[in-house]
């Protein structure tokens, strides 16, 4: 019997040896490899999810990239005595235009210019604001509840047959108190709407009280918003002098990023503010960190966001205390009604139909608020959330659904 050649069953065994360590060390250097692909793309998930969660108050939450036109307005029907009430259809409602082409805009030095006059303007007030007389209601109240009823069918209607969206609606009447929520409770991202509770603070705690209009605040690049979400920055280099009064206008009426992180400096800031804010409504507030999902199915727990019932108790707050004490909350309905970001609502009610709002909008999440106070036959509040794949889509669902009230509204005041 021939025994095994124990030198090459040595070198058997080293061959099989050194195979299995090759395999093993190409094994760990694609597991290693993988992991690291792994983790650079984790991390930069991670990122793009931190920047959507934890949007800021300014800066990506109020900004927008695309430039804003005005929409087309539709042709109104005059309401003649009929027992019908004329509707308009979806179909049959303008597209909404939320977003046009952007103009380029030239760059600018950042350095204060010698050209530049540093001197605060002088701030122009226009003339007050004062809302409409009421029409002469000829619905009962009985048929008013019936026509809030159909009116919350066709709002409801409208979200079964959106599915790709996700929309929240408040409806007040300031002058019966009817009210009409849905979904009014779920989280909505503000972004700029957040200046009308934080402006209604100030003038609450300060400008009436202890600090004159007059007082200014110089640009000085702490706050670095763009020039899609501040005035201030596209127009203006570092050094540029401005009365409060003029900033207060900027936050409202051209929603401006910077000038409403100095307001919210004036009030002892974004902590200050929201605690003063709280006490006005806090069904949701503004640092509570709460899950939700959007209208792509995302995942959230993020503070920086309230619900429409708060949006439409912090206007019902602003429009009391203005009607009881006018001098307090003058100037903020002024600039409401003078804000220069066209309203989605000017597409549902009448050319001549005056439109207090603001419009927050967070292009990021593909979404847009609408706080307004419309002056119809009555002064009504409508607070309209839409989250959409396009600007152009949130506005026509604002229009459309601001549409189905103006049919309510109009109901009401038939001759």
């Amino acid at each position: 019997m021939v025994r095994p050649n124990p030198t090459f069953l040595k070198k058997a065994e080293g061959i099989r040896s050194s195979r299995k360590k090759r395999t093993l060390i190409i094994i760990l250097v694609l597991v290693v490899i993988t992991f690291a692909i792994v983790f650079i793309s984790s991390v930069a998930s991670a990122q793009e999810q931190y920047r959507l969660m934890f949007p800021g108050l300014v800066g990506a939450a109020t900004s927008t990239t695309t430039a804003y036109s005005e929409y087309k307005r539709p042709v109104h029907t005059t309401t003649e005595t009929t027992t019908e009430v004329t509707t308009v259809a979806t179909t049959t409602l303008p597209h909404a235009i939320l977003a046009a082409t952007p103009t380029p805009v030239p760059e600018y030095d950042d350095s204060p210019s010698g050209s530049q006059d540093n001197a605060p303007d002088l701030f122009t007030e226009d003339r007050n604001f004062s809302f409409s007389p009421m029409g002469v209601q000829t619905a009962t109240y009985q048929e008013r509840a019936v026509g809030l009823e159909e009116l919350k069918e066709k709002v409801t209607n409208y979200q079964n047959s959106h599915k790709n969206m996700r929309i929240c609606f408040d409806f007040l009447s300031l002058s019966t108190g009817d009210h009409l929520g849905i979904d009014e409770l779920d989280p909505v991202v503000p972004s700029g709407a957040m200046a009308i509770p934080f402006e209604i603070v100030y003038y609450d705690k300060i400008a009436g009280k202890t600090a004159p209009l007059s007082r200014t605040v110089t640009y000085d690049g702490n706050y670095k918003g763009s020039k899609s979400s501040s005035y201030i920055a596209k127009n203006y280099t570092y050094g540029k002098s401005f009365y409060m009064r003029t900033i207060l206008n900027y936050a409202i009426s051209k929603n401006d990023s910077i000038a409403l992180n100095y307001v919210l400096d004036e009030i002892g800031g974004l902590e200050e503010a929201v605690k003063a804010v709280d006490a006005i409504s806090n069904y949701i507030s503004y640092n509570d960190a709460v899950i939700f999902k959007d209208y792509r199915g995302r995942e959230y727990r993020a503070p920086g966001t309230v619900s429409c019932y708060d949006m439409s108790n912090y206007m019902s707050y602003m429009y009391r205390e203005f009607i009881n004490n006018p001098q307090i909350n003058q100037r903020l309905i002024n600039d409401l009604a003078a804000n220069e970001i066209d309203s989605p609502l000017k597409d549902a009610f009448p050319a001549n139909t005056r439109i207090l709002h603001v419009l927050g909008r967070n292009t990021d999440r593909g979404a847009y608020l609408e706080c307004a106070i419309v002056d119809y036959n009555e002064p009504v509040i409508l607070i309209i959330y839409v989250e959409a794949g396009s600007p152009s889509a949130a506005g026509t669902a604002i229009a459309t659904i601001g549409g189905y009230t103006q049919q309510y509204l109009e109901s009401c005041y038939q001759a």
